[in-house]
């Protein structure tokens, strides 16, 4: 047999994974294929990590809390809050997050005017968008009227955008903003735009963000609304929104939700967003207040209720406070809490609100968030690290999570000033179930532009509070330092991580490697990046895991075999075409994802083996010997030969015999091509070994096709 090798390159034509094709690269979403100029810069793999710097931006602030949404195929909007607890007002900005590229753009920021003064303290932050389709509308100059649209009854705010001849809004290319709603049917733009006749599509695009803060005047802390917001005010110089001061709702305004006359809702710790049953009238917000003794206060974010001053004073089904209940350790005030639907656990298919203590964290199903109930907790769970407290101990830091819906995990992060290593985990069934994963170093690199080139750069928690969000299996997370070295944002791609594959299919497919004439496989070789960096800056990438199979290729329905370490192949069955998966370890010590720069396959075919070629001279037609030349020493003892005969012309097998049987002819060997003896598998002597075989039977005048293979 011939030994072969087929590389396959990742520089060819991609193909998500869900469009499956055998002639390309297949791609899971969270998957990328790069093209640099180097050969180390074209490869394949999940996401890289990307890096936002905010203290080096044009308006360079510490930032917190971020919260990211879906805009489109291509961009997350990602949204942070300044990280400062000074003055009465707050910046919002804004990046937008490429899922092809795997990179941030920072694009602007506007500042909210807080409606109550003295000193600030963020607690939490979310983002709501919602669009507006219904009806129809024409246009005549600032003009917009509507056919059986609901505008006021929707709550829509002045300051939100509108696009004209689509519903969809990455379909509409010029955006003009709202000045006015005046009516159900009828609003008023800030410019004028073209004449439309009555039956035009349309959307509204509204961006509104809620601040949850405690204050050093505690009554003057609670729920701040900023409304009537769009993409277009996000800018470099930053745009000024305004507290209100007056009783009119909707406005592009910065409104303070009251949970009374006199707030009570004064040890706020965070802020989550209920994701069921939201309406453009109802939509929760629950907040959970104190740190050992704890009340939930459920705010209808989307209410109406009378407005004073700029205050909105909840009243009736508007606000829903518990009763006061314990907990074990002490609950964070940093974005604790986090309000969605698991598929595990004791609260599997249950909408509930997690939230954490120190020690523990907690689960409360929603139907149970009643007014003045005291038994509202569902039930917690005790850290128990990955392995158990006799492998690491428990932190007794839990300080925020965040729900990572794509591999329907818990994402539980611990404070950075005492602890250096997060989870990622199920809820647990019992109590005393160990968390699933831990992930995260400590190892005090600066991620700042100016590095050192052969740094390489990776989320590290350099001893700061972070805070997470996690969306379309990207977890987005920021450090609180307050200044450049210490407070970076980090997308880390934990939706590929290869313990949710199956289910996820974050993986890379290969195209079909052809492998003609193959009789058995020997070994892929994967080159890849096994360091990021350089010098004594590289740090070492997480690992990951290759599957083969040769079967159900070309309709993507045959099995995967898992290739051991080694890469050995020799277990095998010869086929025609192969194909490889890779998955990938993201959540990890470093959480940088491998990089595979190509895939080498060996095998062996059924041609004469390379180490021997045929020698005419040595072999007889009429004594029927074939002989082979001893060409390439193997650099071992010779393995078992095999020689198989055909017809060669009906291809029909005559013969099957090996140096081990002898059962069907004679084998032996020359060191001189002259005289010959017992075969023997003594390596390679000189250019003049020969081998042959000569058959006890074989049949005349039959043209014969000799193939010697191990």
């Amino acid at each position: 047999m011939a030994l072969r090798a087929v590389e396959q390159l990742y520089t060819g034509t991609t193909t998500p994974i869900s469009s499956y094709d055998s002639t390309k690269i297949n791609l899971g979403t969270l998957m990328i294929q790069k093209t640099g100029a180097l050969p180390a810069d074209k490869f394949v793999g999940p996401m890289p990590v990307a890096i936002a710097r905010p203290l080096e931006e044009s308006t360079g602030v510490a930032m917190m809390f971020p919260h990211a949404i879906t805009w489109s195929t291509t961009y997350d909007w990602v949204f942070t809050l300044e990280n400062t607890v000074a003055g009465t007002t707050r910046r919002i900005f804004l990046y937008e997050y490429n899922k092809t590229t795997a990179l941030y753009n920072w694009k602007g920021f506007i500042t909210a005017t807080l409606n109550t003064a003295a000193t600030h303290t963020n607690r939490g932050f979310r983002v709501q968008r919602s669009t507006h389709i219904e009806g129809t509308i024409a246009v005549t100059g600032t003009a917009v009227t509507g056919t059986t649209t609901t505008w006021v009854t929707d709550r829509l705010a002045a300051g939100a955008r509108i696009g004209f001849g689509s519903t969809d809004p990455t379909a509409i290319a010029t955006w003009y903003q709202i000045s006015a709603v005046g009516s159900n049917t009828g609003i008023t733009l800030a410019i004028s735009a073209p004449t439309l006749g009555a039956g035009t599509s349309y959307v509204i695009e509204e961006l509104r963000f809620v601040i949850t803060t405690t204050n050093s005047t505690l009554t003057n802390g609670g729920i701040f609304v900023v409304k009537g917001i769009n993409y277009n005010d996000f800018i470099s110089t930053g745009t000024t929104i305004s507290a209100s001061a007056g009783a009119t709702d909707n406005l592009k305004l910065v409104y303070w939700l009251a949970d009374a006359g006199t707030v009570t809702n004064t040890v706020a710790g965070g802020a989550a967003l209920q994701t069921t049953s939201v309406t453009n009238t109802s939509h929760n917000l629950h907040v959970i207040n104190g740190t050992v003794s704890i009340i939930v206060y459920k705010y209808n974010l989307r209410a109406n209720d009378t407005i004073v001053g700029g205050k909105m004073t909840l009243t009736g089904a508007n606000i829903i406070i518990t009763g006061t209940q314990a907990v074990t350790g002490t609950a964070s005030q940093v974005n604790n809490g986090r309000v969605d639907i698991l598929s595990h656990g004791p609260g599997s298919a249950v909408e509930s609100l997690y939230f954490v203590t120190t020690t523990r964290i907690y689960r409360a199903a929603i139907a149970n968030i009643t007014a003045a109930n005291t038994t509202w907790q569902s039930e917690n769970r005790t850290e128990v690290p990955t392995g158990n407290t006799n492998t690491f101990p428990a932190t007794g830091a839990l300080n925020s999570l965040e729900v990572a819906s794509n591999i329907d995990r818990l994402i539980v992060i611990t404070t950075g000033l005492t602890a250096f290593r997060h989870y990622v985990t199920q809820y647990p069934t019992t109590s005393g179930d160990p968390f699933q994963h831990i992930w995260g170093i400590d190892d005090k690199q600066q991620d700042q532009s100016t590095a050192d080139a052969n740094s390489s750069i990776h989320f590290n928690g350099s001893s700061q509070s972070i805070s997470t969000w996690s969306e379309n299996g990207i977890v987005h997370i920021i450090k609180h330092g307050a200044t450049a070295a210490l407070c970076q944002m980090y997308a880390l791609p934990f939706g590929a991580h290869w313990s949710y594959a199956s289910t996820t299919n974050q993986r890379v497919i290969s195209p079909s490697i052809s492998t003609p004439n193959c009789v058995s496989f020997g070994r892929i070789l994967t080159a890849s990046d096994n360091i990021i960096g350089g010098t004594e800056l590289r740090v070492p990438i997480e690992p990951y895991r290759v599957y083969y199979r040769t079967s159900g290729i070309t309709d993507n329905s045959g099995a995967w075999i898992a290739v051991d370490d080694s890469g050995d192949l020799s277990g095998a069955t010869g086929a025609t075409a192969i194909q490889f998966m890779y998955e990938f370890a993201t959540i990890g010590w470093t959480c940088l994802p491998a990089r595979i720069v190509s895939t080498t396959v060996t095998y062996q075919d059924n041609t004469t083996d390379s180490h021997y070629q045929p020698s005419v001279a040595q072999s007889s037609i009429a004594s029927k010997i074939f002989a082979w030349r001893f060409s390439t020493a193997f650099g071992s003892t010779v393995p078992s030969l095999r020689v198989r005969l055909y017809d060669a012309v009906t291809a029909g097998l005559l013969l099957d015999d090996t140096t081990v049987l002898s059962a069907s002819g004679v084998w032996e060997k020359s060191t001189d091509g002259t005289t010959w003896g017992a075969y023997n598998t003594t390596d390679k002597g000189n250019e003049t070994t020969y081998i042959r075989y000569t058959p006890t039977s074989l049949g005349n005048n039959i043209k014969v096709r000799a193939l010697l293979t191990q």
